[in-house]
């Protein structure tokens, strides 16, 4: 199969088709990767004419509340083809209602243009099922873990650190502070961009902010993580707890996010802020808790390598057939 992702430029640059040594960004952008190792072709460019996709079996729209008519735009130009549509829904099913309320009527009939739907997550399934009335597959985006095993830190080598992740879609700091607040091990945040500053309390919150790095030098850095944390407030697909599981870093995980299921014994109430701390502590205490944390998460998460994903892509696409 022939594959592009299309009306999304940025992903050119994130990612790269030809490099085959470093471990690409985990996610959307990775499927042009899937294709490109495992099926015929797999491209990113921001083509919508029938003739630059006519040599294509499949055309991804990554719909996001900013190409809302693209659907209709990319099934006028492949009227009559055989090329096929496939669509997911990129948009955490919490943040509906203030991007999509006004145009629910043209989201619904724009999704159902396309000839396979998805979404990453189940919670997210569920509501785009809901809405359309049509099957909706759950397809998580994919993770290069087997990439990710060749940057495992050994233990006696880490840090007695904390690696958290910060989403800007919901800005919260305070929370995931407040549950390790009493760990006695130094708490680094990734991912905040300068104008985030604002909220980190200058009175000792995080000991360490990283802001932005390039995916390998955020592999390094988070490698270098005792322990993890992502208690992400919404549902996504969660890409950091699937890094966290192949580097073999035991994490405390929002149960919302749909890679949870890789820390069961870890997973919490993204506001439990008691619970979460319990298990941290444990993570401190027990090792023998903290070998089978990190043995059945590192196990589990061959399920989103790239390999895998291109077989439950095809899967999917013959359910839809």
């Amino acid at each position: 199969m022939k594959y592009i992702l299309i009306g999304d430029p940025v992903g050119r640059d994130l990612v790269n088709t030809n490099n085959k040594h470093d471990v690409q960004l985990s996610g959307l952008y990775q499927w042009a990767n899937v294709f490109q190792k495992y099926g015929l072709k797999g491209d990113i460019n921001p083509y919508w004419k029938r003739e630059d996709l006519e040599g294509y079996d499949i055309v991804h729209i990554n719909y996001t509340p900013s190409n809302i008519q693209l659907p209709t735009i990319i099934k006028s130009e492949l009227k009559d083809s055989s090329t096929k549509i496939v669509l997911n829904v990129d948009l955490d099913v919490s943040k509906w209602s203030s991007n999509w309320a006004y145009h629910l009527t043209n989201m619904t009939n724009e999704i159902k243009m396309a000839d396979v739907v998805f979404h990453v997550e189940p919670v997210g399934c569920k509501a785009v099922s809901q809405l359309t009335d049509q099957q909706v597959n759950c397809c998580p985006h994919p993770v290069d873990v087997s990439g990710l095993y060749d940057h495992i830190m050994k233990l006696e080598d880490r840090q007695d650190m904390i690696g958290t992740i910060f989403h800007r879609y919901t800005g919260d700091t305070l929370t995931q502070f407040l549950t390790q607040k009493d760990i006695p091990l130094n708490k680094v945040i990734f991912g905040l961009h300068p104008n985030n500053t604002k909220l980190i309390s200058s009175h000792g919150m995080y000991d360490q902010i990283i802001y932005h790095l390039k995916f390998m030098d955020f592999v390094k850095e988070i490698s270098k993580s005792r322990m993890g944390c992502d208690l992400y407030d919404g549902y996504s697909f969660g890409r950091a707890p699937i890094e966290f599981a192949a580097l073999g870093i035991p994490a405390v995980v929002s149960n919302r996010i749909g890679s949870s299921w890789l820390f069961p014994e870890t997973a919490v109430d993204p506001f439990d802020v008691v619970g979460a701390r319990k298990l941290f502590y444990r993570l401190l205490t027990d090792q023998e808790f903290v070998d089978n944390v990190i043995s059945t998460a590192h196990q589990k998460c061959s399920y989103y390598s790239l390999r895998n994903s291109f077989n439950r892509f095809k899967t999917m696409m013959e359910i839809d057939k």
